[in-house]
Parts: C-alpha cells; structure tokens; sequence
C-alpha cells in the first residue's frame, strides 16, 4: 500500500450535516461488503445527520476529501461511557471502495490520533475483522499493537467472524 504524497488536493476536515449524504454512501459500501463492520443494515443520511448531532464535546466525525470528493471518514468516539474508561477512546475508518489500497486510511489515521490527543484521550482501541490484513498493518504504522484476537464473536451471513483488537498509547 503506497501512502499518498502530501498534497493540497487531500484534506482532512471535521464532517457537518451536509456531509451525511456521502457519509452514509460510503458506509452502506462497507455494509454491503460484509469484510469490516458488524453493523449489517443499511443507514441513511438521517441516520448519520443524528449521529453526527449526537457525538458529545469529545467525540468528532472526519471526512476526506480528494479534489473536493469526499473519499473516506473516520470517526472518534468514546470507549464506554462509565467514568473509568474516560480516557478510552475508540477509531474508525471507512473509504470508498474502489479507493482502498491507496494508503488514503493512513492520512485520515493521524488526524484521528491527534483529535483523540487534543480531547484528552490516552488509550485508542480498535476492532477490526481479523482478515483484514491490510487494515491490520495500517494501523500498525501507527502505533498500534494487537492485544488479541475475539474468536468468533461475530455472526454475519450465517457466518463466524473473529475480530483483532488493538490499541495505541498516546502520550
């Protein structure tokens, strides 16, 4: 996977409403994949609009954009909401389809790091299914470290799926 070279044409910046069309777009491709989310109904724009309004001070939606096309989101988002998990936080990241391998996750991943730095989060976990290896090594770039493997604790299509959890350390 090659990592795009630093360019004005890719830019990162925090999502609003008028991005839950596209948001949602994107997603139902991941959805439809059945490779990387266990959410197995498609969403609409009303859908990511609520969950956009709905993220608390600490929480943040991104897009990427691609010579102004939204190509990807990430999102990050509390651990749990009990009060000992405070400085938990958890990251997500969707592209276009047809956009994956370009190394686009690797330029919304920091951003994420950072945003989840500046909100006062020290841990960030991921889960990502466990035959993604290219999700896997994505993240590894950045810190992150496999801390274990949920055997079959998903069930799509009548199918098991394994999940690898991860976590990075910020400072």
């Amino acid at each position: 996977m090659s990592t795009p070279s630093t360019s004005p044409s890719l830019i990162v910046r925090r999502a609003h409403a008028d991005d839950a069309l596209i948001i949602a777009s994107i997603y139902n491709e991941t959805i439809e994949a059945r490779d990387a989310t266990m959410v197995l109904d498609p969403v609409t724009a009303e859908d990511m609009t609520k969950r956009l309004h709905g993220l608390s001070e600490r929480e943040s939606l991104w897009v990427l954009e691609e010579n102004r096309l939204v190509q990807g989101w990430g999102v990050v988002k509390l651990y749990s909401e009990r009060p000992g998990y405070a400085r938990a936080c958890e990251t997500s990241v969707f592209l276009r389809r047809a956009e994956t391998g370009r190394g686009l996750g690797s330029v919304i991943q920091p951003v994420l790091l950072q945003a989840a730095q500046e909100a006062g989060f020290h841990h960030v976990l991921v889960r990502i299914w466990a035959a993604n290896a290219s999700s896997i090594a994505m993240h590894e770039k950045f810190g992150f470290t496999v801390v274990g493997t949920q055997r079959e604790v998903g069930f799509v299509d009548e199918t098991w799926v394994d999940v690898t959890i991860m976590q990075c350390l910020l400072d």
